[in-house]
């Protein structure tokens, strides 16, 4: 069976990042019967990554096809909408700028599809790669890094649960049939300066709702790298908020699949519901931590207000998000 891969690389100021990742994509295992291309995305780079892919395009150092192209809207979900727009093959795969691809990545890929249909998006794992000695606290939140585990074994994962981004495969016509409808997004992702995060987790939602399954992968393994200045607890804490500030934003996703494609003022009260909760539990858990001199679980504390400042701000968006994808999805409004 003949397929194509379209390996896209979303990247902000990533020129220092991919050397080394283009490496290891030369030393991929790929199928003859695979025909595949290298796309890099520059998100807003001030760095001259676009004139460094241009000269490295000229020289011989890869042994790939290689082109570029510029998303100037900052945020890594525009940047991977943008990449499935110009790619050439129907599977992507999501590979960071600091991702290196195990050399039989994309055979292990091939070796699924022969065997599976109706497959939406097939994720793998991530291993840490480090500089220094990781700080004891590192294993038990190492999944806020991409890197671990998934799931406990290899399988398919039930519906309303997700994969992270990095080093995913996805089908890109259900997404791109969506947005072209007029359908938008809901989050934005990653920003320069901004540790915010769920745009993978859009991304496999809507492959569900489009009727299509979303595999786990133990064989998939890719190294992560992560700087010396990401293994700090403060980038960590900062870290955990942004991905805890996008909770409001996804409700429409959770409700649907909980409760299918109600009324709309049916999930109106189920999100205000949710709301006040999570204002009672940071105002609880917030009262306790003045009351008692031995409770210090500051990252619990930012979490829950992070969570409860997303539901207060985004209850407008969400209620518009949710009417948007039962338009989308054939559902009366």
């Amino acid at each position: 069976m003949s397929v194509g891969l379209s390996i896209v690389i979303c990247t902000h100021n990533g020129k220092n990042r991919l050397p080394i990742v283009f490496d290891y994509i030369n030393n991929l295992h790929t199928p003859l019967q695979v025909n595949w291309e290298v796309l890099i995305v520059d998100n807003a780079s001030t760095d001259g990554t676009s004139s460094w892919i241009n000269e490295i395009k000229l020289s011989k150092k890869i042994n790939f096809t290689l082109f570029n192209v510029d998303e100037r809207k900052p945020g890594l979900n525009y940047a991977r909408i943008t990449g499935a727009k110009n790619a050439n093959y129907e599977w992507l795969l999501f590979c960071d700028d600091d991702n290196l691809l195990d050399c039989n990545f994309i055979k292990f890929w091939y070796d699924f599809l022969l065997n599976y249909n109706n497959l939406g998006a097939l994720g793998g794992k991530g291993i840490p790669l480090t500089e220094q000695p990781r700080p004891d606290w590192f294993i038990e939140y190492s999944h806020s890094f991409a890197v671990g585990p998934q799931y406990s074994k290899s399988g398919f994962i039930s519906k309303g649960s997700a994969l992270y981004g990095a080093g995913l495969f996805v089908l890109k016509t259900p997404i791109l049939q969506i947005v072209d409808k007029g359908f938008n997004m809901i989050m934005s992702d990653r920003e320069s300066g901004k540790l915010t995060s769920g745009g993978d987790l859009e991304w496999c939602y809507l492959l569900q709702l489009s009727g299509l399954q979303l595999y786990y992968d133990d064989r998939l393994i890719f190294q992560h790298k992560l700087n010396d200045s990401r293994l700090t607890w403060d980038y960590y804490k900062k870290l955990k908020a942004g991905i805890a500030s996008g909770v409001g934003l996804l409700e429409p996703y959770h409700y649907i699949f909980k409760n299918d494609y109600k009324n709309s003022f049916s999930f109106l009260i189920y999100y205000l519901k949710n709301l006040l909760k999570s204002i009672l539990v940071y105002a609880a858990v917030s009262l306790k931590a003045k009351l008692s001199s031995k409770y210090i679980n500051d990252l619990g504390l930012i979490i829950l207000k992070s969570k409860a400042e997303s539901y207060c701000v985004n209850l407008s968006r969400a209620y518009n998000h949710y009417k948007q994808l039962k338009r989308t999805f054939g559902a009366t409004v």
